[in-house]
């Protein structure tokens, strides 16, 4: 019976919507509006906010797993094809068409060669935004890339360039649900596992100290420690306001 349920899933995808309680009946509504043209499908909650999606065919999955980025309400989709290893507590598999951002690149990079390899560090290329070339817009390179969501998410890398090494930092487009501790996505660092585990370390560490003499206990150091992570890696998209005049130009 094991594998004959494995066959019936075999054209199914797994889905977690990087957001915080995004409702099934949003998540459905929406995926049926962007994929109906992929054909019949089924999407079931499956619990811990997973949907699975079973298509009729594996073209269409195959379409699905490899177009995107696909988004709900502004927030990313991951995925993954559905197998019997995989487990709802864990990111393992799970990727995402994500678009990214490399500010004030140096400007002997700027090309497709140097673009796609540094990208690479991130993810596997997809897409190199076509405006990225525009001579009249050099404040960024945007490519997509497809990033293993169970990574803790570079926040740049370093390039041997030809005039020597630099540091290249890194924006993430529509990356909602990013943790400021440890570097993933879905989940926020009051939430974050590895934060938890780092506080109750901390309170058994505190216990120790306080059970020795006072003067064993030593002196905070003054050090100010940089966040490897904050807002600045989410790119924050600006608002243009146009006067009405401006807008539908002067009589």
């Amino acid at each position: 019976m094991e594998e004959k349920n494995k066959h019936v899933l075999r054209n199914s995808v797994i889905i977690k919507v990087l957001g915080s309680n995004v409702p099934f009946p949003v998540c459905s509504l929406e995926l049926r509006r962007q994929w109906s043209k992929y054909g019949g499908f089924h999407l079931t909650s499956i619990g811990m906010d997973w949907i699975l999606c079973s298509f009729k065919t594996e073209e269409a999955m195959e379409e699905i797993l490899n177009g995107g980025p696909w988004f709900i309400g502004g927030h990313i989709v991951g995925m993954d094809r559905w197998n019997a290893e995989f487990d709802p507590y864990s990111f393992k598999g799970i990727t995402a068409p994500i678009w990214i951002r490399f500010p004030c690149l140096p400007l002997y990079c700027w090309d497709e060669d140097n673009l796609t390899r540094i990208a690479s560090r991130f993810g596997t290329p997809m897409y190199i935004d076509s405006n990225t070339f525009r001579w009249g817009k050099r404040e960024f390179a945007r490519v997509c890339v497809k990033i293993d969501l169970e990574k803790k998410l570079p926040n740049g890398v370093w390039v041997e360039g030809s005039v020597g090494r630099f540091f290249q930092l890194v924006e993430y487009e529509n990356v909602h649900l990013l943790c400021y501790h440890c570097g993933r996505v879905g989940h926020n660092k009051d939430e974050c596992p590895d934060e938890v585990a780092q506080g109750i370390r901390d309170q058994a560490s505190s216990k120790v100290v306080a059970d020795k003499p006072r003067n064993n206990i030593p002196e905070a150091g003054s050090g100010m420690i940089k966040s490897e992570y904050g807002p600045w890696i989410h790119v924050h998209f600006k608002i243009i306001a146009l006067s009405r005049h401006g807008a539908m130009g002067e009589n």
